[in-house]
């Protein structure tokens, strides 16, 4: 566990409030974030600009300066050896070779490769400055010229470059190392050239151009790598240097402002624990972290002023990283994520442990024992990371390290509720063996949730309890089936008419328009729910989450989960559910990777991936369990099935990331358990006992249960200890777990 020290800048806090509840603009991808609740109340201070007269007059000062170039070539030399190798290779195939932009007035430039050239610019300056070999000058001012006129040939025809700005920034960095390589003639002819068509693809502001197809505009509250903090990069880089004074040190000004807004709202999604921008992992550990990266790198380079500590709660980051991790490095399936192969951005973690260890390590030695354990599993590298130079800017191997701190398998903790992620983890160690869950409930962001409060996922030798469905785009199965409550191992009530609200995308090209959202009984708030009490002792964790208000309140008076996982595998889920007539049906919902197979009509068994769940409903006594899944039925929702859109050529558009596992893909989940009252009641309670393990998991233990009017239970024996578990009926929740000695 990572401990977190806060020393924030007060005005990052203070900042956090006041653009809380400033609409967000650009991404298109989900539903917005709410307003960030803090006790903070004070006024905005003026904004202090005086960092500024330390901006240094010569060049580097885009990540480095003069004086980091012999460490450079150090790290260069010995512990990054292989990004050095890597990028002298790629460099040395294209000497030599014409540069060239296929397609250059694409629709976007995402359709092809040709805004790489940026990257391609600033590894040749880096190999510059690290071997002296004017070779990789020439070079670098050729890639630089054409690349220039490739900008400008898209501004004039209103085309953007890429979603992601990095590329660009790579750019500026190339021409800030070798500008004084540069004659007088070249600066003003090449400078100037590159200055006004990166100002063109700037983003300054609304009304001062046109917006241009698939440009990114996100603001500080999405992943800030869009061409909104160019201004800053374009700023820093001209500075002082007579091509336009006045407006750089307006874009100075402008990019500082936007990075500090970033810097408050992403320290106040850090939590108590950890967290990040959003609970969707494959966002907020994949691109996301570099703006800050770079922005730290940039400001100190600029000023000589080391920041690293005013933004410490990058710390939480990594602790987050931690729990979300499943072994092989997948993930739980959270949000908006791709269900092909539930793989975390690992190659993006492993540069974010980099950073995260160059930039705090010395200062915080506790990080690098997890650095290192987390380093074991993620040991695949992208070709070359989202800014491919900023390994070389290392001081220290993490892997190297020697601290008095010891890297242990299993942490003290085996839970961690991440608040504003609105997410509880629970493990029984970190090794391919152990068992793993997740609860859902709380949280602030909405960016790619579900309507899935008070959901679990079990992850213990392959998924035992999954999220189904996955992420076609577009595809009816995400608007109408995968976002949607039925999807999730959660509650459904049925009200007959309801209408639910729209989530982001769309139909797929062969697929009909305006299809009305189905009515699946969930939920239609994507927040809206509580964790009442949160217990562990090192025998159980015991969960109280009530997710009410995220059904709607014609339909729902109470929708109460009790979750307990009693170490290391096994789970006690009790469900209070009232609701405004008894008519309305309920259904209890658990969703597996293979068919179930039934074992008594109240028990079933599932295998897959080397593991097995076993699950048996305690109440309702007269409960009606039935399997619903299978070829035709596999995402059955309000009568009719949502499957995997076909996609055609027109559905790929802009980018590649449509590309949808085939039907039958199992980590997607194709069968689910709905468990009903045996008749219609007001208020109902749902108590299922399930256990997770290898293939030789046949049975439960014996469960012996017992109500009266104020109470209900049950009893087993589980590994050393004896458990009652009692349930007060008179209380919204209300748990007593007795524990003996067997």
């Amino acid at each position: 566990m990572v401990v977190m020290k806060r020393n924030l800048f007060p005005i990052f806090l203070l900042l956090a409030v006041f653009f809380s509840g400033l609409p967000a603009a650009g991404e298109s991808s989900g539903p917005e974030y709410p307003e960030v609740d803090t006790a903070i109340s004070s006024p905005l201070p003026e904004r202090d600009y005086s960092w500024m007269q330390d901006i240094r007059k010569e060049h580097p000062r885009m990540f480095l300066t003069a004086e980091d170039i012999p460490q450079i070539r150090k790290t260069a030399a010995t512990f990054e050896n292989g990004t050095y190798l890597s990028m002298k290779k790629r460099i040395d195939g294209l000497i030599g070779t014409p540069v060239t932009f296929p397609d250059s007035l694409a629709a976007t430039g995402e359709s092809n490769r040709n805004h790489e050239w940026g990257y391609r610019a600033s590894e040749a300056a880096m190999l510059y400055l690290i071997t002296g070999d004017p070779v990789y000058l020439v070079f670098t001012k050729y890639v630089l010229r054409e690349l220039t006129a490739y900008y400008q040939l898209r501004i004039d025809n209103n085309l953007n470059i890429s979603w992601y700005v990095f590329s660009q920034i790579c750019a500026l960095c190339a021409y800030d190392w070798i500008y004084n390589d540069l004659s007088p003639a070249e600066r003003d002819e090449l400078g100037k050239s590159l200055y006004r068509a990166m100002y063109g693809i700037a983003w300054h502001g609304g009304g001062v151009r046109k917006a241009r197809f698939r440009e990114n505009v996100s603001d500080f509250r999405s992943g800030c790598y869009g061409t909104a903090i160019l201004p800053w990069y374009l700023g820093l880089t001209f500075y002082g240097d007579g091509v336009d004074d006045g407006a750089c040190r307006e874009m100075v000004m402008k990019g500082y402002d936007l990075h500090q807004k970033m810097v408050a709202f992403r320290a106040s999604m850090i939590g108590e624990k950890g967290g990040g921008v959003t609970a969707c992992a494959q966002y907020t550990l994949g691109y996301y972290p570099y703006a800050e990266y770079d922005f730290i790198y940039t400001f100190m380079s600029a000023t000589g002023i080391d920041i690293t500590e005013k933004m410490d709660y990058l710390l939480g980051l990594l602790t987050y990283m931690d729990w979300v991790m499943l072994p092989g490095n997948r993930e739980y399936g959270f949000g908006d994520v791709h269900h092909y192969n539930c793989l975390l951005p690992h190659r993006d973690m492993n540069a974010h442990l980099s950073e995260l260890a160059n930039l705090f390590g010395p200062t915080h030695p506790e990080i690098i024992p997890v650095v290192q354990r987390m380093g074991k599993s993620l040991t695949e590298r992208r070709p070359y990371d989202g800014i491919p130079f900023l390994r070389l800017l290392h001081k220290f191997d993490p892997g190297a390290m020697k601290t008095k701190a010891s890297a242990r398998n299993v942490t003290a903790e085996q839970s961690i509720y991440f608040d504003t992620m609105g997410q509880l983890y629970m493990r029984s160690g970190t090794g391919e063996d152990d068992t793993y869950a997740l609860f859902v409930s709380g949280g602030v962001p909405t960016q790619h949730k579900h309507y899935d409060n008070n959901n679990f996922i079990v992850y213990k030798h392959g998924y035992r309890a999954v999220d189904s469905g996955t992420r076609p785009e577009p595809g009816l199965h995400l608007t109408h089936y995968y976002c949607r409550t039925v999807a999730h191992n959660c509650i459904t009530i049925r009200m007959p008419g309801e209408q639910f609200p729209e989530y982001w995308g769309g139909p797929a090209a062969n697929e009909p328009k305006d299809v009305p959202i189905p009515n699946d009984g969930g939920q239609r708030e994507l927040l809206a729910s509580k964790i009442m009490q949160y217990d562990e002792t090192p025998e159980y964790v015991y969960i109280a989450s009530d997710a009410t208000g995220s059904y709607h309140e014609d339909k729902a008076r109470l929708v109460m989960r009790e979750f307990i996982w009693f170490k290391p595998d096994l789970f006690l889920v009790f469900d209070r559910v009232e609701s405004t007539r008894a008519e309305y049906p309920k259904a209890w919902l658990f969703h597996t990777v293979a068919e179930p197979e039934m074992i008594t009509d109240m028990e079933w068994r599932e295998t897959s991936d080397g593991g097995a769940t076993v699950c048996r409903t305690l109440f309702p006594e007269d409960a009606v369990l039935e399997k619903i899944g299978g070829e035709g039925k596999d995402f059955w929702s309000d009568g009719r099935n949502w499957p995997l859109p076909v996609l055609t050529p027109d559905d790929y558009g802009y980018s590649k990331r449509h590309i949808i596992p085939p039907p039958d893909h199992p980590q997607i989940g194709h069968w689910r358990v709905e468990v009903k009252p045996g008749k219609p009641s007001g208020k109902d309670y749902f108590m299922n006992i399930f256990q997770v393990g290898d293939t030789s998991l046949k049975r439960l233990p014996e469960t012996p249960v017992f109500e009266d009017e104020s109470s209900m239970g049950v009893s087993f024996v589980y590994g050393k200890h004896r458990y009652t578990v009692t349930f007060d009926k008179d209380k919204d929740y209300g748990c007593d777990i007795k524990t003996e000695r067997k």
